[in-house]
């Protein structure tokens, strides 16, 4: 038996497929990575107070951290589809740590702009959304909308666990030294546990995606759900980024990114400002945002496993609705201050939460393919230009007419026109999840 029969065999025989393992990896660095980017909303408070910006200056570090690591995803997906995570992920958890040392020294806001809204989103691109996106749809295709799921709940649990300890960290020490903590946490844990564990794809390691043996028929697979491709045509096409480019799906996804980025990073962003607003302290505020994350966790993997089993579209839709009566609730905190927070965590939380696994997924379902990282992180170029063009504007709307009324109420209208774009691009008329009626007899 040769080497490769060896580790087939090894392989067929490990309860454990190893894709989980790379999703545990991904959990834990998102988590990191996405706690340090949310973070800046409640380092954006301190600065304010600091410097004595408006919202609608502090707001633009931000939009330009957005727009840089969106725009870096090019390379992101470039870098993934040549050299993977284990080279990719270390550097750019030592890129973060540096830009979160710059950060903390920064004195002025074109400081702010070079060490954070630069060199960081550079770090976070390396590490984040738009980099896992292009590698874990590999290692799954049946429950590529679950692993995506779960990858990206670390985001939620980043969120709990690092939003109110931020918190806790600028009480006591201070919002600079607190950035130092943050740059060591990215160096210290995700540098290494990337470069030892992950990989980029089953193939490497002489897998198929799923876990299922090599030896299987596809017909002979343990499976409820199959994957039926309604447009073989299109399907079987190479795609590049140019052949892709040249459709209206590639730019109705790229539209539905934009909308949807808008909201979740403009509310993400103001939501700790827009609950001080109301009357609740800074603490309460990072720990109902503590609480929108793990809301955002449970989201992720539900919409993400409902989306395999009921179409993106539909899926989609159906949280965008929940993240509209979270963003009611957060309008109307002062109705009832005592409930209307907490419902505006639970339900902004579990809405949000789809866009991570359903994004990536109904990108893979139209366009997976060798360069689907480089057309991913293309498509990403819209979440860029909503996040940045979001939290902005709904600042400077804030600024100029004393409340976040009307910058919420734009809301609305961006979050139907990302459920309509998703529609217009139909994933379910290329692949969709069917049941596996062999499976069932």
């Amino acid at each position: 038996m040769n080497l490769r029969q060896d580790q087939l065999v090894m392989h067929s025989r490990n309860p454990l497929f190893y894709g989980w393992v790379v999703v545990a990896v991904g959990f834990l660095t998102l988590g990191v990575s996405f706690g340090l980017w949310y973070s800046f909303s409640v380092f954006f408070l301190s600065i304010i107070q600091e410097f004595g910006w408006t919202r609608a200056v502090a707001s633009s570090i931000f939009s330009v951290f957005m727009l840089s690591q969106a725009a870096m995803g090019l390379v992101t997906g470039h870098l993934q589809d040549r050299f993977g995570p284990r080279l990719v992920i270390p550097f750019g958890a030592a890129i973060l740590s540096i830009s979160l040392f710059f950060t903390s020294r920064a004195q002025s806001l074109w400081q702010f702009y070079a060490a954070y809204g630069v060199v960081a989103a550079t770090g976070v691109s390396l590490l984040g959304f738009s980099s896992h996106a292009v590698f874990i749809p590999k290692w799954f295709v049946r429950k590529r909308g679950l692993a995506l799921g779960v990858t990206m709940s670390g985001i939620g649990f980043g969120m709990l666990l690092l939003i109110p300890s931020v918190e806790w960290s600028i009480d006591l020490f201070g919002w600079r030294n607190t950035y130092l903590y943050l740059g060591g946490l990215a160096l210290l844990l995700v540098a290494p546990l990337g470069a030892v564990l992950l990989r980029r794809s089953p193939e490497d390691i002489n897998l198929i995606p799923d876990g299922d043996r090599p030896d299987q028929k596809y017909q002979e697979r343990p499976a409820s759900v199959m994957v039926q491709v309604v447009d073989e045509v299109w399907a079987a096409e190479d795609w590049t980024l140019k052949k892709a480019t040249s459709t209206r799906r590639f730019w109705f996804v790229l539209i539905a990114f934009l909308f949807g980025s808008w909201v979740y990073q403009a509310t993400l962003l103001h939501a700790i400002s827009a609950m001080v607003d109301s009357g609740l302290q800074r603490d309460a505020a990072a720990t109902y945002f503590g609480i929108l994350g793990i809301a955002g966790s449970v989201g992720k993997i539900l919409f993400g496993h409902l989306s395999d089993m009921y179409g993106r579209e539909r899926i989609n839709t159906l949280a965008g609705g929940v993240t509209a009566l979270g963003l009611v609730c957060l309008m109307g905190l002062s109705w009832m201050e005592s409930v209307m927070p907490l419902l505006f965590a639970i339900l902004f939380g579990l809405g949000y939460g789809a866009a991570a696994p359903l994004f990536p997924s109904v990108s893979a379902d139209i366009f997976l393919g060798r360069s689907f990282g480089l057309i991913f992180s293309m498509i990403y170029i819209g979440a860029g230009l909503g996040g940045s063009t979001g939290p902005f504007i709904t600042g400077y709307l804030r600024d100029i007419s004393g409340s976040y009324a009307i910058p919420f109420a734009l809301l609305f209208l961006n979050l139907f026109l990302s459920s309509l774009f998703v529609w217009f691009a139909s994933p379910r008329k290329v692949r969709k999840m069917v049941k596996n009626v062999a499976q069932l007899h």
